[in-house]
């Protein structure tokens, strides 16, 4: 089991984004997310997640199972996470951009998150994010880093991981 999970909530064509304010990926934007809790599923673990650190509070039905992201560093296993992607509508939206504990969060464009010249975006992201985004079916979304350099990633669905 993964220990982590990740949720990029979408609202027409922009995303929810985090613009992270502590290492691991200082700096950098990405999707809410954090650890799974011990005897905690990884659907409802999103659900916190995305509560705790957007004060979101989605509906089951809007938040969808995108697949896992996993990596290797340096020939090394290190783990990787559950990915989600979430609706946001209408009167649940916060006042963005806001600061808090764990960074910025603000509403960015679709192209702009996915722009491969935009290197405030943690690198991995564009490779998978599209996939999910399009409703493609769930797959494992395997990075390669070197030296912190990402080299590449590789899709397969997720029957063939758990085979």
């Amino acid at each position: 089991m993964l220990k982590y999970n990740i949720a990029f909530i979408r609202n027409g064509g922009r995303l929810l984004m985090l613009n992270r304010g502590k290492a691991p990926l200082l700096g950098l934007w990405n999707g809410v997310g954090g650890k799974l809790e011990p005897g905690e599923t990884p659907f409802a673990s999103v659900i916190r997640e995305i509560e705790e650190e957007t004060g979101l509070r989605l509906e089951a039905e809007a938040v969808r199972f995108g697949g896992t992201v996993t990596w290797e560093v340096d020939g090394r296993d290190v783990g990787g996470m559950y990915a989600f992607i979430g609706e946001a509508t209408g009167d649940a939206l916060p006042a963005l951009p806001m600061e808090t504990a764990e960074g910025i969060l603000a509403w960015k464009p679709v192209e702009w998150v996915l722009d491969p010249e935009n290197t405030g975006v943690v690198q991995h992201v564009r490779h998978f994010l599209p996939a999910m985004l399009a409703g493609e079916p769930c797959a494992e979304h395997r990075c390669f880093f070197r030296e912190g350099k990402l080299l590449t990633v590789e899709r397969r669905p997720l029957q063939e991981v758990m085979r």
